[in-house]
């Protein structure tokens, strides 16, 4: 009875619009009601969830891209991706692709990506000739790759909430990041046809070798914070504080930092943390209480039942998370769903690293499809478009996409093989 009071509340709250922490936060605490369980509960959940020092290392890597945009850093990876790529046929689609796979190894975020490189990739597509629609359209689905490639803000939420190891998830994220970044590409060949816009000339190897050379640090980003983690020289809350550090050396040593943004960066950076823990901190006990009741085990049992077994229950997720991203916050999502879908995954034998990366690629389609797609919304600003307009321009980018994600949701060593050769020794 009280289970069953929980999840009438919690869907009420739901449909009447409430913050969905408040209402998972009051559903709880009518099954504390109901329930022979402790009001002291609530609080203790609350504190125990928020208690983890890995924690510490969101603000830290939301700092670090806050930084690195306002240092110049996006308009400088822009300009080095234009003299790989822009010689192709999509000439600077491409180049908006590879530049939001390096700033992936910055921000970890894909709003990050889209409001930070989305006006220099927009206003310069759309002078080359580009349509201001497939443009847009191109800068929100590039940035999916985002919370894929290592740091990755959801990945650090993920293994906070599960226990699982970050180093291991983020560099799960590495080959299907990459491969976000090929299919897109692929894709683009083939679709910039249609928009008649001549490639730029090819850039000689000297022009690329310096541009390499000038860019090189905030490149290495990502691969600094992977190192140090791989080799065990820091932790995921000391690699935000290192990210941090570089991220303001590399501007500082560009001559672009204003430090008198430095009070509106640490706001960003508050604000956006701020949230996260509100959410992860009153659906705590929700989470717990789910799991006490044995409800991931129950339905672990009836996809055994079923004879597929883990086959149909990475299926049933995908098309869970991918209906649920499209209206609900992703880190809603993450919060009510992980310790239920690891307590199922770990019953029916699946790797929680693999079924990490599979629910942030699956949540980071939300960010880019109706109604509640935010990229969506920042790019429709920036091109001066219609909202229905870049709605209909995503639609076939979804294509490489939900490829990629089909594959790592069955071909699961291209998730966990890298964590396994890397990590084998520690």
């Amino acid at each position: 009875m009280a289970f069953t009071a929980l999840l009438i509340t919690f869907a009420f709250f739901m449909a009447i619009g409430a913050p969905v922490a408040i209402a998972m936060g009051i559903a709880s605490m009518v099954y504390i009601l109901l329930g022979d369980v402790s009001p002291s509960i609530f609080i203790f959940s609350m504190v125990e969830s928020l208690g983890g020092v890995t924690l510490l290392a969101i603000p830290f890597f939301v700092l670090a891209g806050e930084i690195m945009n306002a240092g110049g850093v996006t308009a400088r990876i822009f300009g080095f991706a234009s003299l790989l790529v822009g010689h192709i046929r999509g000439g600077l689609a491409h180049v908006n692709v590879l530049s939001s796979l390096f700033f992936a190894g910055i921000s970890g975020s894909a709003v990050a990506d889209t409001a930070g490189l989305g006006r220099i990739e927009i206003k310069a597509m759309t002078e080359a000739g580009y349509s201001r629609a497939f443009s847009a359209a191109v800068t929100a689905a590039s940035s999916c790759i985002g919370p894929i490639i290592p740091p990755s803000i959801l990945m650090v939420l993920y293994g906070s909430m599960s226990d699982i190891s970050i180093p291991a998830l983020f560099l799960g994220g590495l080959v299907p990041g990459l491969m976000l970044g090929l299919f897109m590409m692929v894709y683009v060949y083939f679709a910039a046809g249609r928009e008649g816009v001549e490639p730029a000339p090819r850039a000689r190897f000297g022009e690329i070798a310096r541009s390499f050379v000038k860019n090189a640090p905030p490149l290495a980003t990502p691969f600094v914070i992977l190192a140090g983690l791989v080799f065990g020289v820091v932790t995921p809350t000391e690699a935000g504080v290192v990210a941090v550090a570089y991220a303001a050396v590399v501007s500082m040593l560009y001559g672009d930092m204003n430090w008198s943004n430095i009070g509106a960066m640490l706001e960003e950076a508050l604000i956006t943390t701020t949230q996260i823990m509100f959410i992860l901190g009153l659906s705590s006990l929700f989470g717990w209480l789910v799991t006490t009741e044995q409800i991931p085990q129950a339905m672990a049992a009836v996809f055994k039942q079923s004879g597929y077994g883990d086959i149909v229950f990475l299926a049933a997720v995908n098309i869970l998370l991918l209906l649920l991203g499209a209206i609900m916050s992703l880190t809603s999502i993450l919060v009510i769903f992980t310790p239920t879908l690891v307590g199922m995954a770990t019953a029916l034998g699946i790797d929680p690293v693999h079924l990490g990366v599979v629910v942030v690629l699956n949540l980071t389609v939300g960010l880019i499809t109706p109604p509640l797609g935010w990229c969506l919304y920042i790019v429709t600003e920036i091109a001066e478009i219609r909202f229905i307009d870049a709605a209909r321009a995503i639609v076939p980018f979804l294509i490489p996409i939900l490829a990629v994600l089909l594959l790592i949701t069955y071909l699961p060593q291209l998730v966990t093989l890298p964590g396994e050769i890397l990590l084998s020794g520690q």
